[in-house]
């Protein structure tokens, strides 16, 4: 019998110390391996991917539609460039510049590649904003840059991978659009002095879903959107922003060949938050983007509403 007992009492003190040994690599690997900002990031691709499984309802009223029933739960990604990040290297770069791409395909990553529609149609005009990530410079980084600023448009020339850029992923990997240029159609012009959306007239053009080479008429009013080439430390924090048209059923008439087209299409815009031009880039955004060629008063501009949790 007292063999017996000593036997539970091992195979107890056993299970105890394997619960303890469980207990504590959890503890490590959600503490230690999978910080805060992992596990923010999980939480936010989960909600876009909830969303994008979700269908519209077809109505274009936002209570009856499905996705509206769902928030989108992304916090803004900070991403803090220190004094170390600044130094240029043998080969004349710095690892400040491979911080800011990784952020800004990160971004196009996060949703779907812009092959995943997220936001609900609406019957009218909708066009939201969602600010991925902000890139901070430390006191301490601005003192090293001095009056050097920090080539955005060369940094998304880098290969993330052997004999691919940054910017090629993202003009080449999402199979209906690219991040930087509207509906296949309108290029944004990345080598700017500042964020700016210029011009004023009509361009009535067809932007393209590139899957399945569909087509629709829209008309643009904005001919240019223009991205800062550079980031100047003097000007305030740099803003990544994942946009989204999603055309309403007032544009349904436009539709060339029908719904094969798709019903919304996702660009990738960035600015500085304190640039020095007139007006500041949140009042930017409010320019009309886009004319209803059936009635103009139903277009829209390049960032109707912004959603997600700022940071």
């Amino acid at each position: 019998m007292d063999k017996f007992g000593d036997y539970k009492w091992n195979i107890i003190i056993s299970l105890i110390l394997g619960l303890m040994v469980l207990s504590l690599s959890l503890y490590f690997i959600f503490h230690e391996l999978w910080t805060d900002d992992d596990a923010e990031r999980e939480i936010c691709r989960q909600s876009i991917q909830l969303r994008a499984l979700l269908p519209d309802s077809g109505f274009g009223i936002e209570k009856l539609e499905f996705k509206s029933q769902y928030p989108l739960k992304c916090k803004t990604h900070v991403v803090e460039i220190e004094e170390g990040d600044v130094v240029v290297d043998k080969k004349g770069r710095m690892e400040a510049e491979k911080k800011i791409a990784e952020a800004i395909v990160g971004c196009w990553e996060l949703y779907g590649r812009g092959d995943v529609s997220v936001f609900p149609a609406k019957f009218h005009k909708s066009s939201t904003c969602v600010p991925c990530a902000r890139i901070h410079l430390t006191d301490e980084a601005k003192v090293v840059l001095g009056d050097n600023r920090i080539n955005i448009k060369e940094s998304l020339e880098l290969y993330m991978m052997k004999e691919y850029s940054y910017k090629q992923f993202l003009r080449d990997s999402g199979k209906k659009f690219s991040a930087f240029n509207f509906g296949n159609a309108v290029s944004f012009d990345l080598g700017g002095e500042n964020f700016d959306i210029k011009g004023f007239n009509v361009l009535n053009t067809d932007v393209v879903n590139k899957i399945n080479g569909e087509t629709t008429y829209l008309g643009i009013v904005r001919d240019e959107v223009s991205l800062p080439e550079f980031l100047d430390p003097k000007e305030g924090d740099l803003m990544i922003n994942y946009g989204v048209v999603v055309l309403g059923k007032d544009f349904v008439p436009n539709f060339i060949k029908g719904d094969e087209f798709g019903d919304y299409i996702p660009y990738m815009f960035y600015f500085q938050s304190g640039q020095d031009t007139s007006p500041d880039p949140f009042e930017i955004v409010q320019k009309r983007f886009i004319a209803n060629l059936n009635s103009p008063a139903l277009g829209f501009n390049f960032c109707e509403t912004w959603d997600g949790i700022p940071a």
